[in-house]
């Protein structure tokens, strides 16, 4: 198969569709030397847990084929540009406990350009939407101890449920881990982010 009609198959493949971007499955085209940076990029990497440890393509494709083989666990969706149609981050639904329908959101803008311009709770706010309407969970959770995480969450209706404290270890000190959620009765819509006529 030609590369361009790969990119092209991808690049049509809509799972949830925002106002600028694109949620859908993390496909082979993705597994680039680019997005094999961003695993490795320390300022990326400043606030992962994953950060200490250097990541091969072995590691980096075996993460998306975990979920492929283990749905019931979460699954992990490409974020793309809904304009340009270019990959800029990851975002997964992990943890997924069915009995408690609750689960929790890991996410990764890779691409700089599209750092600190709302993205990241554009595609929070629309994976959440899905998992609440769509797969009836009650409760999505997420623990970060970075500062702009929180923020970009507490603007689409998160609240603070504690910290850990001194749980991370990070550029030569301990940090608080700080939990946020946000339950489906507490969810609402947000025009800014919805695509209504």
């Amino acid at each position: 198969m030609e590369r361009g009609t790969e990119n092209k198959m991808g690049q049509d493949l809509i799972y949830i569709s925002g106002k600028r971007v694109i949620l859908r499955p993390l496909m082979e085209e993705e597994l680039t030397l680019e997005y094999l940076n961003w695993l490795n990029d320390p300022l990326i990497n400043e606030y992962s847990q994953k950060r200490p440890f250097p990541i091969g393509w072995g590691k980096m494709k075996s993460y998306s084929e975990y979920y492929l083989k283990n749905p019931q666990e979460g699954f992990v969706l490409a974020i793309i540009e809904e304009n340009k149609k270019i990959h800029i981050g990851n975002i997964a639904l992990v943890n997924i406990q069915l009995v408690n329908r609750c689960a929790e959101i890991a996410i990764l803008i890779g691409n700089k350009d599209y750092w600190g311009k709302g993205y990241g709770s554009e595609c929070i706010y629309f994976l959440a939407k899905h998992a609440f309407f769509e797969m009836n969970l009650n409760k999505i959770f997420a623990g970060s101890f970075n500062p702009a995480f929180v923020k970009c969450v507490e603007k689409i209706g998160w609240k603070k449920e504690g910290e850990f404290e001194e749980r991370i270890w990070c550029n030569g000190k301990y940090h608080n881990q700080i939990w946020m959620s946000i339950l489906r009765s507490q969810f609402k819509e947000i025009d800014l982010y919805e695509n209504k006529e």
